[in-house]
């Protein structure tokens, strides 16, 4: 149909400049140039069917740019029309995960690649609605870490459930399909350490992913139903103590419990991260590390 919209997802590639900085002026993002339509962007790319906007922004990146990379905070979503249809893209701002530089191969689609500082990068730029996401950039900080916070999948419910110890109780095969989809949500954001509440339905929804990446899933007790009932202060200064780590992590826990540690993550509720996840959804604080601590600057959320 004419009018059907065009769901597409990017994101705008940065390191820091030459010098070492990590300002919003001292870094140089990735532009990309289509032959087919000679115009300069930043790379990006439709859904392909099923697929979740932050694998396809992933994607598209290492499609269009060779590099391999891990999304930080999100960008403001651009919309316009493509040849009479309407067509929306959702970005993010992004770093790689290579070590060095990878090769880049020209293809008939993208023939060049270019590292620029921000001013030059508005001046490269075919279109307007692109260089209006500059800005965004250095709104606030950019060079931030995830912490996923995550409810576990659906799970059986307790009154199907005939075993005598409730942490024991699985997830149900929608949950199953939910822990699967959540790989490539989590993989998006570059996750590196796994934590979860010890009980069987949290463990199981992270697990499919700790497995992909050769991770340990590190048992929380405190972060349990029965381990938050018991010791809710003591809870709420374990999900504390974890914030304050600097590494990509997700915490897997349950729906009575998520309130306690979102407040202990994010006590100014950037974002209305206080609204309640469905199971298998996911809550994306993107965490800003300096002097005077910890803060959140950004929050999105994601189903899986």
């Amino acid at each position: 149909m004419a009018d059907e919209l065009i769901r597409a997802a990017g994101a705008l590639l940065w390191r820091p400049s030459a010098d070492g900085a990590e300002g919003a002026k001292d870094l140089q993002v990735a532009l990309v140039h289509r032959p087919n339509r000679k115009d300069w962007s930043f790379p990006k790319g439709k859904l392909e069917p099923g697929e979740h906007p932050v694998a396809a922004a992933v994607r598209e990146v290492a499609e269009e740019t060779g590099y391999h990379v891990a999304l930080g905070r999100p960008l403001p979503s651009r919309r316009y029309q493509v040849d009479g249809q309407p067509k929306q893209v959702r970005y993010w701002a992004a770093t790689t995960l290579d070590e060095m530089p990878p090769p880049f191969f020209p293809t008939t689609e993208i023939d060049e690649l270019v590292w620029l500082a921000p001013g030059e990068a508005a001046d490269r730029l075919t279109y307007p609605h692109d260089v209006e996401l500059l800005p965004a950039l250095g709104r606030h900080r950019i060079d931030t870490v995830p912490l996923v916070l995550a409810r576990h999948a659906k799970a059986v419910k307790r009154a199907q459930w005939h075993g005598t110890v409730d942490s024991a109780r699985p997830l149900e095969v929608r949950g199953v399909e939910q822990s699967r989809r959540l790989v490539p949500i989590l993989g998006a954001y570059g996750i590196r350490s796994v934590h979860s509440s010890d009980a069987t339905r949290c463990r199981d929804t992270v697990l499919p992913y700790a497995r992909s990446r050769q991770l340990d899933v590190v048992d929380e007790p405190l972060l349990s139903e029965e381990g938050h009932g018991a010791a809710r202060k003591a809870s709420r200064a374990r999900m504390a103590e974890l914030l304050q780590l600097p590494e990509p992590m997700v915490v897997c826990s349950h729906r009575p419990v998520l309130p306690d540690l979102i407040a202990a993550v994010d006590p100014r509720g950037v974002g209305s991260a206080q609204r309640p996840l469905a199971p298998g959804a996911v809550l994306v604080m993107h965490r800003a590390f300096g002097p005077k601590g910890v803060s959140v600057v950004a929050v999105e959320r994601h189903r899986s």
